[in-house]
């Protein structure tokens, strides 16, 4: 089954709080600078350590950088940076992508070129490992999807190198556009824009907790205080449940007989698969008053709803029919001539996740052998069996169902 990362930015969003997740949840220290190494970048030093924030442990992240001079940085040179890193493609695109996203909403709320767009000295240095880092803790866990729930901004005002703003400022209010979120807000910033960026860049989806089972959850502690709110951030992995099985749309028609005789029961059945029912059939039940009853029930096209629903009427066995929509989730199947000691048999083997789950001699054909060999009917079964794929055997791409 595939593994899904699920992040709840329930006490709000940055990038050091998505890392401390992500670390929190498993990932090791030592392999992301291993893979951080790989950016060839100077100057900085990444520390986690586990700690408390009003009553969840978690870990904490912080990103040390050495007071020596660092470069303003444009998107020409993070995307030069990132194109001579020796990183794992699935990190660099996803590092590219999630730059590209950051410098395009500063570029339009300040209203200078996506070239003048820049990130200050040791911000950018920050930046870098912090986006870097989360798509290379991503890449690490292996997970083949990324959900996150509702987004809150928080309220009020925040202190930055452009003034005072308000909450969200314009590139977060930017970077969130199209994302549901939370009804709740803190005094502050919740969520900043780098921690923006990472969630719209790697979140396909946004909603609740995925179905599936939880394999582990990890906590990332911010650094905001927030009286009323933890500045936390959840991450959870999930193996993902088996998606409900598709299946073709079809009409089940039924309806309840109180005085019809056996005889006249079988009729009905024959004169529905007539008229197109994919099947057939009655069980017994108990009526008003306690008389027996039989539920009559035809499962149908719903393109030959209609006729069934005339044969059953044109009877006169019933005054009302319950019409009930559903689908028929069905094996992959396969016909498959096997070779007895008593002749050529059809089998029909079915298939599901591309193993065999289930063999059946056609009941005809092995009659007809049983009469031609003089031999029961059991015997020739046996012998088609004995012939036939083995339950569990991996059954070959690329073959047409019947």
């Amino acid at each position: 089954m595939p593994r899904l990362l699920h992040l709840d930015p329930f006490g709000g969003v940055a990038g050091d709080m998505l890392l401390g997740a992500l670390l929190d949840l498993g990932v090791r220290l030592e392999e992301l600078q291993r893979l951080l190494a790989g950016l060839h970048l100077q100057g900085w030093r990444l520390a986690a350590t586990r700690d408390r924030q009003q009553g969840f442990a978690g870990t904490r992240v912080k990103v040390h950088v050495s007071e020596e001079s660092h470069p303003a940085r444009h998107l020409h040179d993070i995307e030069r940076l990132l194109a001579d890193a020796a990183l794992p493609e699935p990190v660099r695109e996803r590092s590219r992508a999630a730059f590209r996203r950051l410098f395009e909403a500063e570029a339009e709320v300040h209203g200078v070129a996506l070239e003048k767009a820049h990130l200050h000295e040791l911000a950018a240095v920050d930046a870098v490992i912090d986006i870097a880092g989360t798509c290379a803790a991503v890449h690490l866990l292996g997970v083949s999807a990324v959900s996150c729930g509702p987004v809150p901004v928080g309220s009020g005002t925040v202190a930055t190198e452009h003034g005072l703003l308000p909450v969200p400022p314009p590139a977060v209010a930017r970077l969130l556009r199209g994302v549901p979120l939370a009804g709740w807000a803190a005094d502050g910033e919740m969520t900043t824009p780098t921690g923006a960026t990472l969630v719209t860049t790697l979140a396909g989806r946004f909603g609740p907790l995925p179905g599936g089972t939880v394999l582990g959850a990890g906590v990332g502690l911010g650094t905001r205080q927030f009286p009323e709110l933890p500045n936390v951030l959840r991450a959870f992995l999930v193996e993902a449940g088996r998606p409900p099985a598709a299946g073709r749309p079809m009409v089940l028609v039924e309806t309840t007989l109180d005085d019809v005789t056996g005889e006249a029961v079988g009729a009905l059945l024959d004169r529905l698969r007539a008229a197109g029912a994919v099947d057939a059939w009655c069980l017994t039940g108990t009526g008003r008053k306690g008389r027996p009853v039989v539920e009559l029930r035809a499962l149908t096209e719903p393109s030959r709803s209609g006729e069934v629903t005339a044969a059953l009427f044109s009877e006169g066995a019933t005054l009302g029919l319950r019409v009930i929509e559903c689908t028929r989730p069905e094996l992959e199947r396969h016909v498959v001539p096997v070779a007895t000691n008593l002749g050529e048999v059809p089998v029909k083997v079915g298939v599901f996740d591309g193993r065999v789950v289930s063999v059946k001699p056609e009941h005809d054909a092995c009659l007809a052998a049983a009469l031609r060999a003089g031999l029961s009917l059991a015997a020739v079964v046996d012998a088609a069996r004995a012939a036939s794929p083995r339950i569990g055997d991996p059954w070959p791409s690329g073959t047409s169902p019947a």
